[in-house]
């Protein structure tokens, strides 16, 4: 007899499910091959530290000018992505722009392979002029992708969803960063165009993923929304811009330290690009392996609470770096270990928290708007931090000192952020003593590690009638 086959009706719960399922696993796969080029596209990360600072040999003010841009390019598409969201859908602008930001990283890549000599004579403009450009259509790329995936992924399986797509897009990275740093152990810039060539493959191999994805998103509006009419429906979102104030003090913290981290391990720490991988790559195995669990307490408490303890613990977590030197160098491991959990919680509540807050008749806008006052933040912070650390070196400092007391503030700039994120109110959220309870376990830890005191003071609720249930 022949075999029956079930086959969903279109438009019928069991077809738009089925339709779900693809386009998640879709969207999976693109964000798992896209992990090599993303990680390019970051300011500061490991290979584009090494080819600034040891391949081109940028001082630190060039340094911190040249991984300003991608941030001041975040501003600049906010005059950009508007007027291109009133005419094309945010899917095709998402498609576009990855094509874009490839032939600019592959143009980038000839340049290193082909006129080396070129290349280091005119350093800072031609390494500036490429950071431009792939800044710019990443900076389009991220407003049109996180427009076009709010539309389609519902809101009751965010964050548990983007907790196991960015598990398996970290464990894409982290393979990539160890077999970069492997390749890295002769820094050649011909082998970092090598390097970036082949993140360019697997990114097309992305792209072709992306385009399979079934998922079509908003469509384009049927009367073009000028920018002032969607800037009139953001003005009073008041918790909106309570997020967004918080996400530009938090990209200062996060982008003014965090950019020269790299350089400090390069310059002072390890003896190569190979070895310093190693320790990052704790950052990226120990943020996927804790991407469920932060997954499921926002699911459960919210986006918020998340935030306000993930913060506090991802600034002591940073406190290794006041003390770490070449003799003491397995402590990278410690902090990079820690404050790649922490940070995975973070990045994945501020996506949750945003996708939340922004009203439904300016999606676009309103991401564009977050992304551009969080570059704010973020392109200032390692302007200023490039010119404080070149002064002091310049000084005669020890090359340990400088660093170790400029990252002593690092904690104190990241409790400060609090203040912002704690006049924000999230619908439907729980109160953050609830998900500090649900890290009790950190806190019979920290117990046996004689840090009981520490414990105390951090997971015991305050306020009149409030009990320590913890």
């Amino acid at each position: 007899m022949p075999t029956l086959t079930f086959m969903p009706v279109a438009g019928t719960p069991v077809a738009r499910r089925a339709l779900l399922r693809r386009s998640m696993r879709g969207s999976t796969f693109e964000g798992i091959f896209a992990m090599p080029l993303v990680y390019l596209n970051l300011p500061a990360n490991l290979v584009v530290a090494a080819l600034l600072s040891e391949g081109l040999r940028l001082p630190p003010d060039a340094y911190g000018l040249l991984v300003s841009l991608p941030f001041w390019c975040q501003l600049l598409q906010l005059f950009i992505a508007p007027a291109l969201f009133g005419r094309f859908r945010a899917r095709d602008v998402f498609l576009v722009n990855i094509w874009l930001n490839i032939a600019g990283w592959i143009g980038f890549a000839g340049a290193l392979g082909l006129t080396p000599d070129h290349v280091r004579g005119h350093a800072t403009a031609v390494a500036g002029g490429f950071i431009f450009f792939c800044g710019l259509t990443t900076a389009i790329m991220s407003v049109a992708w996180t427009t076009y995936t709010q539309s389609w992924v519902p809101g009751r399986i965010r964050a548990v969803y983007f907790s196991q797509r960015n598990r398996w897009c970290q464990f894409s990275n982290l393979a990539f960063l160890l077999l970069a740093g492997a390749a890295l152990s002769r820094p050649s810039l011909e082998m970092f165009g090598a390097v970036i060539g082949v993140s360019c493959v697997f990114r097309i191999i992305s792209a072709g993923y992306a385009h399979q994805t079934p998922a079509e998103g908003d469509p384009v509006p049927s009367t073009a929304v000028r920018w002032t009419e969607q800037w009139a429906r953001l003005r009073g979102q008041t918790m909106f811009w309570r997020m967004v104030l918080f996400g530009m003090g938090w990209g200062a913290v996060l982008n003014g330290f965090g950019a020269f981290q790299p350089v400090f391990m390069l310059s002072a720490l390890t003896a190569s690009a190979q070895q310093a991988s190693w320790p990052l790559s704790f950052s990226l195995l120990f943020g996927a392996l804790a991407l469920p669990a932060w997954g499921r307490l926002i699911e459960r408490f919210g986006a918020r609470p998340v935030l306000l303890v993930a913060v506090p613990l991802w600034a002591l977590a940073g406190l290794p770096w006041i003390f770490v030197t070449r003799e003491t160098h397995w402590l990278l491991f410690v902090v990079w270990a820690l404050t790649g959990a922490t940070n995975a919680g973070i990045v994945l509540a501020q996506l949750n928290l945003l996708m939340k807050l922004m009203p439904a008749g300016a999606k676009g806008f309103a991401v564009g708007c977050n992304i551009a006052a969080a570059a704010l933040g973020t392109a200032l912070a390692p302007i200023f931090a490039g010119q404080l650390l070149a002064w002091a070196l310049a000084g005669g400092w020890a090359v340990n000192t400088v660093y170790h007391v400029f990252f002593a503030f690092m904690p104190l700039f990241a409790g400060l952020t609090l203040l912002l994120m704690h006049r924000v109110r999230e619908p439907r959220s729980a109160p953050v003593e609830h998900v500090v309870g649900a890290l009790r376990n950190i806190r019979m830890l920290a117990g046996t590690l004689g840090l009981g005191f520490l414990a105390q003071a951090l997971f015991t609720p305050r306020g009149k009638g409030r009990k320590s249930e913890y």
